[in-house]
């Protein structure tokens, strides 16, 4: 609710900073960013799933994970911060890993170092320095390095 105006009163100018208008497209965007972020985690299920991968134990196996760390990344539930570096390097190394379940992975990672999740390039450096320090052979084979800034 604004505030009453009265006449003859001195018209105030808005606080820099606070131009709502401004800041809606901004949180709209961010909103979807996090949402694609959400989808793209949560089809690594329906991968698992399509893989016959079934129950929680079989997709910790697949996974290479435990099963709490499993349910923790199917559940898909990550707010802003998606996976961490070292939960995709477990992933990828899984020898059990389906190879459908492994390009939604790398799509993630792609997508995520492009910047389509909502990231600021503060958070994309940390993000692509986790990748680095935790690398597998399997993720150095099927990124381009040059990705990895």
């Amino acid at each position: 609710m604004g505030l009453p105006v009265f006449p003859g009163a001195p018209v105030m100018p808005a606080h820099e900073g606070h131009n709502q208008a401004a800041a809606q497209p901004k949180l709209k965007s961010k909103i979807a960013a996090i949402a694609r972020q959400a989808t793209r985690i949560g089809e690594l299920g329906g991968a698992l799933a399509a893989d016959g991968a079934v129950t929680l134990d079989e997709q910790a196996r697949a996974l290479g994970l435990s099963r709490s760390t499993a349910w923790a990344v199917l559940k898909a539930n990550h707010k802003a911060s998606g996976l961490a570096a070292a939960t995709i390097s477990r992933m990828l190394s899984s020898p059990e890993l389906p190879p459908h379940v492994r390009a939604t992975i790398l799509t993630y990672v792609e997508e995520k170092l492009a910047g389509l999740y909502g990231h600021n390039e503060e958070q994309l450096g940390r993000f692509a320095a986790g990748l680095r320090s935790v690398q597998s052979r399997s993720l150095a084979r099927q990124i381009p390095t040059d990705r990895l800034h």
